[in-house]
Order: structure tokens, then sequence, then C-alpha cells
């Protein structure tokens, strides 16, 4: 990083360097070579419809055959494990297009539990460091974990795409069209697939980042430039949209005074309402016809304002699921659902914060219906995000927006399969797709909860049953528990 990049861009996560306090052990996964599951039903996420029993055949970490009687072409002294699925319900692993891992313990604390969880695939939205930052992993340690895990070296989610730091300039610095353009080389030669923006970059830098991202086949994701409306990012290049906040900010008769006046990507309370009760649906319309049209995706993350929402709710902050996250993060966390509730202190000031999060869920159903490409992001590790867990959150809460347990499901497959451009490899169930697979007791197209009834999940060469994802689970609060 050039003297004059590290003084125009500077990191908005600080993270700690604790040191992992043991080695992740890999015992309870299996490698048996070829697998024979017997007795499944399989998901067809692409039709959204569900098969008779079925039996699949694995081999080398690919599916080889899927039919009623595979098991007669196997070659009787082949070494086999064979797998009785008890008419359970096998799918694609889930792909989290959201997600955040940057963190010196993700090895040992992380990566486990989004396995235990069914997500296979990240596509990680903070991969590299801004500058020095002793003991925090950067991106070519990402780079590396990336590797490990898809030789079967370690456990954890494959690394589907790794992501610049956000670029967030102070505001008022103008900075050149030779900055922003050797700041996107830079990140090539290091190896990142996407750039990723942030609110404080100027229109105009932004324009040239998506430029030189295009030429160079980078995406451009993430927070819009808050001068910058969501049409005008479109039409200069952005691949996907984050969040469901910058589609609101747009959709009410007050937005270019919202974005030409403000320097937050907060709203106070009393903007908030405005966007709420001054929604405009037909407003909207046009924004996701043009989305539409350019083939810009949407990651919503409607966890993330869900936990806005529920900042005050005693049984939301004390989730079982805390067990997994250590104390440094959960205290941030607390602190951050504290200040949401001294900034809408009032139930009157609650229920507006709460209009917006349901206003930010009737918006992506209205983008389904236009045709907007839809994708499943957690903003993991952001707060009352559980790393994997809130995956399941994250479905149920597209179903709740008006997606059909199916399309919720596409969502976190093949859809994102397609966006990543690695639909040959992932996403559903065909011969020869890598064999990254969850198998549930129940039907998720019936009821969306269901995708939680994990009975083990496949990365590839590596088998994990029930008994081997709990082991992993408890090891991590085993670990968190002895800090």
């Amino acid at each position: 990083m050039t003297r004059i990049n590290k003084l125009l861009f500077t990191i908005v996560v600080t993270l700690s360097v604790l040191q992992p306090a043991f080695a992740q052990s890999r015992a309870t996964a299996q490698n048996p070579g070829t697998i024979l599951l017997d007795s499944v039903h399989i998901i067809d996420v692409t039709a959204g419809t569900v098969s008779d029993i079925q039996q699949v055949l694995l081999r080398d970490g690919r599916i080889v055959a899927i039919g009623e009687s595979v098991a007669d072409n196997v070659d009787p002294n082949a070494e086999v494990l064979r797998i009785d699925s008890n008419n359970g319900y096998l799918m694609p692993g889930l792909m989290d297009m959201h997600a955040h891992i940057r963190h010196p313990l993700a090895a040992t604390l992380i990566f486990p539990q989004f396995v235990a969880n069914g997500v296979t695939g990240i596509r990680e939205m903070n991969s590299e460091c801004d500058g020095p930052q002793p003991g925090a992993p950067c991106l070519q340690q990402m780079q590396t974990w990336q590797q490990q895990i898809d030789a079967g070296e370690l456990v954890g989610p494959r690394l589907l795409a790794l992501s610049s730091f956000p670029v967030n300039p102070p505001w008022d610095y103008e900075a050149t069209e030779e900055q922003i353009r050797g700041l996107v080389a830079e990140m090539d030669n290091r190896g990142v697939d996407l750039i990723k923006t942030y609110f404080r970059l100027s229109p105009q830098a932004f324009r040239w980042l998506a430029d030189e991202a295009g030429r160079r086949e980078l995406m451009v994701s993430g927070h819009l430039p808050v001068p910058m409306t969501v049409t005008e990012a479109v039409q200069v290049g952005l691949n996907s949209l984050e969040h469901a906040r910058d589609l609101l900010f747009d959709c009410f008769p007050g937005s270019s005074e919202f974005r030409s006046t403000q320097r937050t990507q907060n709203p106070s309370v009393d903007w908030l309402q405005r966007m709420v009760t001054e929604h405009n649906s037909a407003q909207c319309e046009q924004i996701l016809k043009t989305m539409a049209d350019n083939d810009t995706w949407y990651v919503p993350t409607h966890v993330t304002r869900r936990m806005d929402a529920m900042a005050g709710d005693s049984a939301f902050r004390n989730d079982p699921r805390r067990q997994y996250i250590w104390p440094e993060v959960l205290q941030s966390w607390d602190a951050d659902a504290d200040n949401m509730l001294a900034m809408a202190p009032s139930s009157e000031e609650r229920a507006i914060v709460a209009g917006f999060y349901q206003k930010g869920l009737e918006l992506t159903g209205q983008a389904q219906d236009a045709g907007v490409r839809i994708l499943m992001g957690t903003d993991s590790g952001d707060s009352y995000s559980y790393f994997g867990a809130s995956a399941h959150d994250e479905l149920q809460e597209l179903v709740k927006a008006g997606l059909t347990p199916a399309q919720a499901l596409q969502a976190a497959t093949i859809s994102a399969a397609e966006f990543l451009g690695m639909q040959d490899d992932y996403g559903d169930l065909t011969i020869g797709k890598v064999a990254d697979l969850i198998l549930l007791r129940a039907n998720p197209l019936e009821d969306i909860s269901n995708s939680m009834t994990i009975e083990a999940v496949f990365m590839g060469k590596q088998y994990y049953d029930r008994e081997a994802l709990d082991t992993m689970l408890q090891n991590v609060a085993a670990e968190i528990d002895a800090m």
C-alpha cells in the first residue's frame, strides 16, 4: 500500500490480536472416497420440487450418479461408505453471500460454526487489511485458509470470493482518478475478487472505481456513497447492492434532500419515519426495474435491520446461541443494541424503527416480483448475526418478505453460484457438481425452518454426521467458556 493510499483509506473494523488457544481437531471428519446415500429425497432448488426416494453416489468429492438403483452399478469390491438417509432430504449446501470471518480466531471459533450449520460457502466482504495490523489476518492469510479448506486440510466454508477492505476515505477528501484507479489495480494484483465500496466514497470516485473494476473483471459491491442514488450506482457498474437500507433511502420524495444533506448511513428516527410514511412504491418500481435491467443483484441481510427493531427485546438479546460467541464480540453487540435504544428510547420511536425493518421486508418482496435477483447474506459477525446459524434466520426473513421457500433456497444456492460464475461446480444436485451438500430430516420446501433439521454435511470429500457436527459446536462453546 502506498503512503498516499494509507492516508486515503481507513479500515472500518478493528480486530483483536487474540491467538487461537487450540488447534482445530479433524478427527470427526470422514473421508471415505466413495459414499452411497440410500433412501433420500432430492431437493431440486431450481425447479422448487422434491423427488421420490432416490440413491446418490458421491466419489472423490463429486456427485457421480443419482437414481433409483445406483447401487447396482457400484463395484462390489469397492470400499464404499453406505449411509441410510432414512427418507431424508438432500440439498446443496448454503452459500452466505455477505459474510465476515476475518479474525484471528476464525479457524477455531468461526469456521466450524458455518459447517455445523450447513453453510458450505461464503463471499467474504472484508478480506484485506488497510495497512499494517499486527496480529490481524489479512488477505494473504485469507487466501491460505481458502486453499486449506479447498484441499480438505481445514474445516470451514469455502471462501468463494474475497474482497478488498472497504474503500471509505474521509469526508471531503478529493481523491484523484489516478489514486482510485491505482487502488483498484493494487487490489487486483493482490488477488481480490471484488472491490467493496463504502458510504463516504464520493460519487465521482465511485464512478472511477467501478469503471476500473469493470475493466479488470472485478466485482463492485457494498454500501453506496451517501450522496449517490441506487440508480446512479447501478448505471455505472454496481454488481450487488448490500443491505435493506439504500433502496429505502431512494423510495420517498425526500430522497434528494436526504442524500444531499446527510453524512451518515444511519438515519435519525425522524428520517426513518419519513422513509416509511412517505414511501412511494411507484418511485421504487423504477429503481428496481433499473436493477433488473442492469443485472444488479440484491443482498438485503434482513437480520441486520431485525436487530435494530428488536434491540430492546430481552429474549432476542439472550439467544442461546450466544454460547458460540466470545466475550469481546458479545460486548460490542450489546453496546450496539444499547446505542439503538438510546437513539430511539420511546415506544413510539421503537415502533418507527420496527416499521423501517418491516418496510425493508416488503421491498424485498417487491424486488423479487420485479425480477431483481436476490441473494441470501447475513452480515455474519455483525450484531446478533450468528456465524452460520443466522443463514437459517435470513432464509426465514426472505420468506417473511414474500419469497416462497423455494425462492429463498435459490437465493442461498443456485443463484449464489450463478452470481459468482461458479454454477458448473456448485449450487444444485446434478451429476458432476462438487458434493457440498446437506442432509435434512424434514422438507424445507414445506417449511423453510426445516433447513435447520441438519443430519449431515458433506464438504466435497469430507463427511460430517450429526455427532461430528455437534462435536464441532461443543468444542467452540468449551473454548469460549474457558476464556
